[in-house]
């Protein structure tokens, strides 16, 4: 993950809801803290999910996700969660993130790649369809991403 890309970090705490029997934190919750870090991201740029997309019927659909956990994670341990922004065209979105333990070592590596759909669930060009918001978007992560469809 490179440095000049929209990133934001959020200071955690694992609760025992988010671990399994044995104490350890449960595998799929991690994708439960990817949404905070997206949807965190976005806000700290003047994009809050809720006003910005979804009220506008611009759903933002999983396509891919995966996550590879290296070190495990206990309740109360206090953890760093980096969300960044790597990929960003006008019918989908790419983000990475690293979660990050106390000693600064990785516990977890992971990514989300997301389609813009409507309602009924067709996906659409941003540009097309909404070219205020993506000239604000283009703006708001310097440009330095494709203006390509795909």
């Amino acid at each position: 993950m490179q440095d000049e890309y929209p990133r934001c970090r959020l200071q955690m705490t694992v609760s025992w809801g988010d671990c399994d029997a044995a104490g350890i934190t449960y595998y799929a919750r991690y994708f439960d803290w990817f949404t905070n870090g997206r949807m965190q991201l976005l806000k700290n740029y003047g994009l809050p999910y809720m006003s910005t997309f979804h009220r506008r019927n611009i759903n933002m659909v999983a396509l891919e996700a995966g996550c590879r956990y290296s070190r495990s994670l206990y309740p109360e341990e206090t953890v760093e969660l980096e969300t960044i922004l790597v990929t960003l065209t006008r019918t989908r979105i790419r983000f990475e993130y690293m979660i990050h333990k106390d000693d600064g070592s990785v516990a977890a590596r992971g990514f989300t790649v997301h389609a813009c759909v409507d309602e009924r669930g067709k996906p659409f060009d941003l540009k097309k369809r909404y070219p205020e918001l993506w000239e604000k978007m283009n703006s708001l992560f310097n440009g330095k991403y494709r203006d390509s469809a795909c």
